[in-house]
């Protein structure tokens, strides 16, 4: 008699779906609405650097190409989204609904309520930020976060650094306001920019800058700031890399390997490092394998399919916007159950 396991349940999931789809989730089209509601924009990519159409029209095209030059593997890892919020189409009470959200209560270090400030000022209004920006056409809402967010410490001082930065590669001022969270693993600072430049003019960014210049200046200040990430740091970090559904620093080295589509990693090399370096990204490419993003071929040649890049950043916006509404819904859903 053969034994059968039917109590046991056995998953078998599907090659990620594009949320922009007719087809998408109900559920992912419902969290994108509520998403919107709190000024989330998620979803709203712009191209990478020197890609698509206008990625030279704006502000930052020439810093975009200048920066990151000297980065490598030893530097630190940045990571920064950026919104760009049509202000006619978001609505009246979008700008803020936006700012109380991001100093909303529980954010700050010791769990109090966030804490927003500007360039010069430690205490910022926020009302009086909207009234300023009250009719300007667009407004740019970045998130600023470092892998190692912890031993930055001061994310305050290291924001306002950043920002005079990207206000040189810019060449004009700009009026912003940010507020730093501690509420995740992951610290990070969500900063709101007006759509203006020093002039009074709208402020029109190129799309290099906002896809590659920005997060280039953020990891050369992190390195100078904490220094180079040591070898064990690297292997900590990709290891991490290589079952993450996003898009990493090692899919980034796989796309730089390919040739005609195809990746071969026949060669060995000699160093223990890079041996260490070739073992992670054949594990990556055997998770690649599992999504359905990569097959394997003869020997240790692998081919990546055309839309990897462009579905794992879906897949790692989707995980974004699930990780927010959860710190949206669920405060929400132990202030009902008090009541």
């Amino acid at each position: 008699m053969v034994e059968r396991d039917d109590d046991t349940f056995h998953p078998r999931p599907g090659p990620p779906r594009d949320y922009r789809s007719e087809q998408a989730p109900r559920f992912v089209n419902r969290v994108l609405k509520a998403s919107g509601k709190v000024g989330g924009g998620f979803g709203t990519r712009l191209a990478a650097r020197g890609t698509g159409r206008g990625a030279s029209g704006g502000r930052g095209h020439a810093a975009a190409h200048v920066a990151g030059r000297g980065l490598d593997l030893r530097s630190r890892r940045m990571a920064v989204k950026f919104n760009l919020v049509n202000l006619k189409k978001a609505g009246p009470q979008s700008v803020i609904k936006h700012l109380r959200y991001i100093e909303r209560e529980g954010i700050a270090r010791a769990g109090e309520q966030g804490r927003m400030y500007g360039p010069d000022i430690d205490e910022a209004d926020a009302g009086a930020f909207e009234r300023a920006g009250k009719h300007d056409r667009h407004q740019f809402r970045i998130i600023l976060s470092a892998e190692d967010g912890l031993e930055l410490d001061d994310l305050r001082a290291f924001t306002r650094a950043h920002m005079k930065r990207v206000e040189q590669d810019l060449g004009t001022r700009l009026e912003w306001v940010a507020v730093d969270h501690w509420d995740t693993a992951h610290p990070h600072t969500h900063i709101v920019v007006r759509g203006k430049n020093d002039r009074g003019r709208d402020l029109v960014i190129a799309r290099d800058y906002i896809g590659y210049g920005m997060r280039a200046r953020a990891s050369e200040l992190a390195t100078e700031w904490l220094g180079p990430r040591t070898q064990r740091e690297i292997d900590r970090s990709l290891r991490r890399a290589v079952t993450q559904e996003r898009w990493t620093e090692l899919d980034r080295a796989l796309i730089k390997m390919t040739r005609d589509g195809t990746v071969d990693l026949h060669a060995i090399p000699g160093e223990l490092a890079q041996r260490r370096h070739r073992a992670m990204l054949v594990g990556r490419l055997q998770y690649l394998s599992e999504l359905g993003l990569a097959e394997k071929g003869r020997g240790a040649c692998w081919t990546l399919r055309s839309e990897t890049e462009r579905t794992l950043r879906t897949m790692g916006e989707r995980g974004d916007i699930v990780r927010t509404m959860q710190r949206v819904l669920i405060p929400s859903r132990d202030s009902m159950s008090r009541a």
